[in-house]
């Protein structure tokens, strides 16, 4: 596991090794509709095929759409959501410092992005047992993202 080394970018996120994937913990972003209260991004990222994670030892998640984890640089990469029409896409930059895990999820092509809420500490830490606690309470959501240099 990488921590995250710049925490202060009002969200946070770690990775993974053995096996690969990605943690990315954004603060939730209250809406009203119909009368109802819901995180917006957590529908944005249902409507990109992100679905709930019931346990982390079964971990199969669908192939997203309208998403993709891309290349920066061997330190960097940028998880691109397709927000709309009207918005675009939105880039979140995901500077990891890691090289090596950079070669292996890009070789392979996607990588898994797990949506968490409370997973990863304000420092960029995460451990199992948080992920585990996060994934029994509800909070997880997942998807293989496609993993690839931009053209």
């Amino acid at each position: 596991m990488t921590e995250n080394p710049e925490p202060t970018q009002g969200y946070t996120w770690a990775t993974n090794s053995a096996p690969d994937f990605l943690l990315v913990q954004l603060p939730p972003l209250a809406v009203v509709a119909s009368g109802r209260v819901h995180d917006a991004l957590k529908a944005l990222f249902r409507r990109r095929g992100f679905q709930g994670v019931s346990r982390l030892d079964e971990l199969n998640p669908p192939v997203a759409n309208g998403s993709a984890l891309t290349r920066v640089d061997d330190d960097t990469a940028e998880l691109v959501v397709r927000v709309g029409d009207t918005v675009g896409v939105s880039r979140i930059p995901i500077p990891h410092h890691d090289p090596a895990w950079s070669s292996r999820v890009f070789g392979a092509g996607a990588i898994p992005v797990l949506i968490t809420e409370a997973a990863v500490a304000a420092d960029g830490s995460m451990t199992k047992d948080r992920l585990e606690r996060d994934v029994e309470a509800g909070g997880v959501l997942a998807a293989m993202v496609p993993a690839g240099d931009l053209k």
